[in-house]
């Protein structure tokens, strides 16, 4: 009985190692549309340079880790889309290497919304997205866990933690999404005139910048949440150090930002300009 339980054990052990060796060939083969050489260094399946991924339990749960220069980033607890926790480490460990694999830079690794919903980003590409399902096992919000698997993967490759303030820019170094602060105003100052001339209307959809053209359209996103409005540039501010907008109540009303009165915001030009 007991050596037909080993052989048993084993049986299940080889054919999981199977299943996730076919995981990761269909994952970097297809789903990425790169062929990467997988191979393993322990207990730990390669996918790029100093990028991996590997299976564990924690508390009786299945959890697949990614791991850049050896450090656990993010630990994945949670099955979606058809994919086990593990299979899900793997398709962000691929994003990782893909991303490293282009030269990014680790300082554009941060917290985001991308279709919605919290996640991590590298300039501005999904890495991974973090569910409440995930928020709620570590005890925190999307948000805040977002910036944590951020934070790991930046001091993995050696990079300071999420400023304040970060821009991306593009080819041409125009600056193209801003990550900073928002905050609001407009109570009590309904009728008047602002820095273009118009009337201020604080249920409107408008914000103020210091120097991006009058009528200029922004989209904001509020990180807490993944809420987005698009707002019209119509007044000049704020001119509190550390924010870089100022939105009108109803913008703040629009984001579920105007209890909190101030947050983490993304902001992206609807055309031509520099967003900060």
């Amino acid at each position: 009985m007991h050596g037909s339980s080993w052989v048993k054990r084993r049986v299940l052990q080889l054919q999981r190692l199977i299943s996730l060796i076919l995981s990761l060939i269909l994952i970097f083969t297809v789903g990425s549309g790169l062929v990467r050489e997988l191979y393993s260094v322990g207990d730990v399946i390669m996918a790029g340079e100093s990028i991996g991924v590997r299976q564990t339990r924690i508390g009786g749960r299945e959890v697949g880790e990614v791991l850049v220069n050896g450090q656990v980033v993010l630990r994945v607890r949670t099955s979606a889309g058809g994919l086990t926790p593990f299979q899900r480490a793997a398709v962000i460990a691929g994003r990782i290497a893909a991303c490293a694999g282009e030269g990014y830079r680790p300082d554009a690794i941060l917290p985001d919304v991308v279709n919605g919903s919290n996640a991590v980003s590298w300039r501005g590409e999904l890495i991974a997205t973090v569910d409440a399902a995930h928020a709620k096992l570590n005890n925190t919000t999307p948000y805040l866990l977002a910036k944590v698997w951020a934070n790991n993967m930046r001091r993995a490759f050696g990079c300071a933690s999420v400023p304040t303030e970060y821009v991306l820019d593009d080819a041409n170094g125009e600056v193209i999404t801003a990550f900073c602060t928002a905050s609001w105003y407009g109570d009590g100052l309904d009728g008047q005139v602002t820095a273009s001339g118009e009337l201020f209307d604080s249920s409107a959809l408008t914000a103020a910048h210091r120097y991006l053209p009058f009528g200029t359209r922004v989209r904001v996103t509020n990180l807490y949440n993944g809420k987005s409005v698009v707002v019209v540039i119509n007044d000049r501010g704020p001119y509190v150090k550390g924010r870089a907008i100022d939105l009108s109540k109803g913008a703040a009303i629009a984001l579920g930002m105007k209890e909190q009165g101030i947050g983490p915001v993304k902001l992206e030009v609807m055309g031509s300009g520099r967003v900060i």
